[in-house]
């Protein structure tokens, strides 16, 4: 009797938890804090080195290319926004990710020159995904991923995947090269 409770209480203890219990929000959770997925906006960030060509050359960014949040774009002040090292970073699952992902691939001496965040962006939601991410945890595809559906992410990045469960989800992530994938919504 003794030994089939402490069977029993040792396989609930090592059971995967729900995704509520491991402190990661199920679907209709996540959706409430996630931004709108139907638009991005640009915001510059001045910098002393930017001429007006370069900021009339940002303002047109968003008619020429599809910029998805978070994204950021850095640029060395010393060679000028259109040299060979800016660089952006977009659709990560933050603004902070996507501008620490631009700067790495800029280089040494650069700056944050322009920012792409979901349209009345405001600091302080408990979760932010990428657009494509939040776009998926609103729809259909995110259940459509089995009855344990999850959604893992890589903040370094940008990567996503759902799975059947967490570790499947952890896994279809870390397969696209990403090393840091941790569950960021459960059912």
């Amino acid at each position: 009797m003794i030994r089939a409770t402490l069977l029993s209480l040792t396989l609930a203890l090592t059971a995967p938890l729900p995704a509520a219990a491991q402190g990661v929000p199920d679907q209709a959770s996540a959706k409430r804090m996630l931004f709108a997925t139907r638009n991005a906006q640009l915001l510059i960030v001045r910098q002393p080195f930017l001429s007006e060509a370069d900021l009339a050359t940002l303002r047109e960014m968003p008619k020429v290319a599809q910029l998805k949040y978070y994204g950021a774009m850095a640029a060395n002040p010393a060679e000028g926004l259109q040299s060979e090292s800016t660089r952006g970073a977009f659709n990560f699952h933050s603004v902070e990710e996507a501008r620490a992902a631009a700067l790495r691939a800029c280089g040494q001496g650069c700056v944050v020159v322009a920012e792409v965040r979901p349209r009345g962006y405001q600091d302080g939601r408990p979760l932010t995904l990428s657009q494509d991410a939040s776009r998926t945890v609103a729809g259909r595809d995110f259940g459509r991923a089995g009855t344990n559906a999850a959604l893992a992410i890589s903040p370094s990045t940008g990567a996503w995947a759902l799975g059947d469960g967490a570790q499947a989800a952890v896994a279809a992530c870390a397969a696209k090269g990403a090393g840091d994938c941790k569950t960021a919504v459960g059912r």
